[in-house]
């Protein structure tokens, strides 16, 4: 027998899993532009690992100097709190409300995996921007420091390793 949606969930929170409302807003040159902008971006947020599910409603859009504006709140349920990092740093919600768990309970493999993924989508951006507005030989230099930056890295981590502390996930 297939569980139902409030099942679904406490299994979810009891396995580490956050039930939230994150708020967005969308804006387009015209209603239904809004409208079909905001039903794609909810049904990619369904199609993110670590995402149960995600329901959500479409406020009516308002018009303002042309532009169409809408936005939405939706229901999220995270298969935990890393997955819940990763969907706010790549999201960029306006707004997010936990409602369950009331206690979360972090391992500290948790917020350094959240932190990570945090640091990890801070890079990639700084790197997209900076792509966009770097001349080739400025482009050469990013990609050196980058690659000195991958080899610190895995340096840290075999060193950490060496010492039977490794960084867990």
């Amino acid at each position: 027998m297939a569980k139902s949606v409030d099942e679904i969930t406490s299994d979810a929170i009891e396995d580490g899993g956050y039930l939230c409302l994150l708020y967005f807003d969308m804006h387009a040159s015209s209603e239904e532009q809004v409208k079909n902008i905001m039903v794609g971006f909810i049904a990619k947020l369904t199609k993110e690992p670590g995402v149960i599910y995600a329901l959500g409603e479409i406020d009516k859009p308002i018009v303002h100097d042309n532009l169409f504006s809408s936005s939405a709140e939706v229901k999220l349920l995270a298969h935990d709190f890393v997955t819940l990092t990763r969907i706010c740093s790549s999201y960029a919600p306006i707004g997010i409300e936990i409602l369950r768990p009331h206690e979360p309970k972090l391992t500290l493999g948790d917020v350094q995996e959240a932190l990570l993924s945090i640091s990890q989508y801070s890079q990639n951006f700084t790197t997209h921007i900076l792509e966009k507005v770097l001349s080739p030989a400025e482009k050469a230099e990013y990609a050196k420091k980058m690659q000195q930056r991958s080899a610190i890295g895995k340096s840290l981590l075999e060193r950490k390793h060496e010492q039977g502390k490794t960084v867990q996930k």
